[in-house]
């Protein structure tokens, strides 16, 4: 799916901005307008543009919110919020403005919260001397502070995601259901790169488990319907996750990764020949083929900076780390495998072999052109998705439950 540019990072980045608009994350409109300024393959007018509508979308909601007009000044501080965060999307890690944007970005989301009519609650998970970061919403059913015993879906990003974005990829969707939800940073994600330099890891079960014993000091969760979704990168993690801690009763893979370097090499065969290279000349070829492909240069720079790196080609090597080779047949509870048809992060050898290896129950579904749903993570469709994945887990947990309109 092309939608505005043909460069494919800044078109799918469109499209992910635009698809949060199904829970007041964007408006087609302001996307459109943002990106016809926009010079195509150019990171740095990227940014630029998408701050200018980021900063008019936020005074907009201070406006509204200064005379009262509660709706009106919440759905524009998300909006501001998702503007924010697709702007500073390209920006090298190192780069100062990528603080300030953050910070813009996650102010206006929070300030958008508290207008929330549910129950919306800042959390710190306690994980090895300091703290993981996490959001917990309340099912839309119970009252705003009085909570009670319900499934909960744990939700986790992946290699470029931020707390806040979650809300409209699944929490959103998932207190519209009955659930409860926790949304946290993993290591390398959000507030915990930033601000705690604390970088990301292949063994997801330790935060993971982390955030199953806060859970469990919660009287509201029903510890036997506890469901685990990981998105992208996280499409790895949960399924990770869940075979070390049986704590997980379903297991979601938002996008399949069974080994993130063959999935890397699969999409991108040129690197195979240049990976074999001495590293000062295997550093020299990344540095040319990245300026030829604007994905390609992302993933660079992204891996560098969340996994705390120096070089290039290191990211390989952390690639190669995240692999659930003798891992998932280790995975007990239900699984659901999720893919898009033309994924560009994955390749379908993955879904096959982690089909092969997983002994669980599981049901896979992949997201066709047809369905408009063919993109990673179903980008341009989120409510298909949703409808596949919540319908598969009430199912799971049996769950009789009525959708609050």
């Amino acid at each position: 799916m092309k939608f505005y540019f043909n460069d494919q990072a800044f078109s799918f980045e469109l499209l992910r901005a635009a698809t949060y608009g199904g829970y007041q994350g964007a408006e087609i409109g302001e996307c459109l307008a943002t990106v016809s300024k926009v010079e195509e393959g150019n990171f740095e007018s990227w940014f630029l543009e998408w701050k200018k509508t980021a900063d008019r979308t936020y005074q907009t909601a201070i406006d509204c919110l200064n005379k009262s007009h509660k709706v009106s000044a919440r759905e524009a501080f998300l909006r501001a919020h998702n503007y924010y965060r697709t702007g500073e999307f390209f920006l090298d890690g190192t780069d100062e403005r990528r603080m300030e944007n953050f910070d813009k970005s996650v102010m206006a989301f929070e300030k958008g919260m508290d207008l929330l009519d549910s129950h919306f609650e800042i959390v710190k998970i306690p994980y090895e001397g300091t703290y993981l970061k996490g959001y917990f919403y309340g099912a839309l059913e119970d009252k705003k502070n009085e909570l009670t015993k319900r499934p909960v879906l744990i939700f986790v990003g992946g290699y470029d995601s931020t707390l806040q974005e979650l809300y409209f990829c699944g929490a959103a969707a998932a207190i519209k259901r009955g659930y409860h939800c926790l949304v946290f940073e993993m290591p390398g994600q959000g507030e915990a790169l930033r601000k705690q330099n604390l970088v990301m890891r292949h063994d997801a079960e330790v935060p993971v488990k982390a955030a199953i014993d806060y859970l469990e000091t919660r009287q509201e969760i029903d510890k036997e319907k506890i469901a685990l979704l990981g998105m992208s990168l996280g499409g790895y993690f949960a399924p990770r996750a869940a075979a070390f801690e049986e704590r997980v009763k379903a297991c979601i893979a938002f996008n399949v990764f069974y080994d993130t370097f063959d999935s890397t090499l699969n999409q991108n065969p040129q690197l195979a020949q240049v990976l074999e290279l001495p590293e000062e000349r295997r550093e020299q070829m990344l540095a040319l083929a990245e300026e030829q492909n604007s994905n390609l240069r992302w993933m660079l720079n992204n891996g560098k900076w969340v996994f705390g790196l120096k070089h290039r080609y290191e990211v390989f090597e952390e690639m190669k780390k995240a692999s659930l080779k003798g891992i998932a047949s280790k995975i007990k509870c239900p699984v659901l495998l999720t893919m898009g048809e033309t994924d560009h992060f994955v390749s379908r050898d993955q879904l096959d072999a982690l089909l092969e290896e997983i002994k669980a129950p599981k049901t896979v579904r992949v997201f066709t052109i047809e369905e408009g749903a063919e993109e990673h993570c179903q980008e341009g469709n989120h409510a298909l998705f949703h409808q596949v994945m919540f319908d598969w887990l009430d199912e799971v947990f049996d769950c009789n439950m009525i959708e609050t309109m």
